[in-house]
């Protein structure tokens, strides 16, 4: 069995000098890079989202993405990109309202050979849709992008794993050809 070290960073733009600092402290095989929430508000109480109109809350979730893969680089890939999804109360938010800022997000990443994440979270909980997304899923393809790593967000051991295979079937529906891991970023 190979252990690796690696770590979930969940930065906003006002915290990437504290991890720029963890980052260099400890030899990391793999840092995985997410937006959970902004300006301190989290998603899920939807604090972040109050007194917002969903066309505001969207974009501004995605900018601060878009900020962070333009100023913050050591992390492997990007994940959970349709995250603001979940916590969503009025639904489903049009991916051709987000297609041009994740086309810019992509750019970054791939020109920064930088991959994304496809997590297993949504089929073991019957999500309709995965996460992330399909249509982000197709777009990150279409522009080029080739580096996808596969994780089951396990919170419990049992979920260890879960749903790898049904996802690396997904993936080569969609044409990717390979998924990856790291070692020593």
């Amino acid at each position: 069995m190979t252990i690796k070290l690696g770590l979930e960073f969940g930065i906003q733009k006002h915290t990437i000098e504290k991890y720029e600092s963890l980052f260099s402290r400890y030899p990391f095989d793999f840092i995985i890079l997410s937006v959970h929430q902004v300006n301190d508000q989290e998603f899920w109480t939807n604090d972040f989202q109050k007194n917002k109109t969903q066309d505001e809350y969207v974009i501004e979730y995605y900018n601060e993405i878009l900020e962070l893969v333009k100023h913050y680089k050591n992390y492997s890939v990007l994940t959970h990109l349709n995250l603001i999804n979940l916590y969503d109360l009025l639904g489903p938010y049009p991916f051709k309202k987000i297609k041009l800022i994740l086309t810019e997000i992509f750019d970054i990443i791939i020109s920064d050979g930088k991959g994304i994440e496809i997590n297993t979270y949504s089929l073991r909980y019957g999500l309709s849709d995965l996460k992330p997304s399909i249509d982000i899923l197709k777009l990150y393809k279409e522009l080029g992008g080739t580096i996808i790593t596969i994780g089951s967000d396990s919170y419990k051991p049992e979920h260890l794993g879960n749903y790898i295979d049904e996802t690396k079937d997904i993936l080569k529906e969609l044409d990717f050809s390979s998924f990856c891991t790291y070692n020593k970023m």
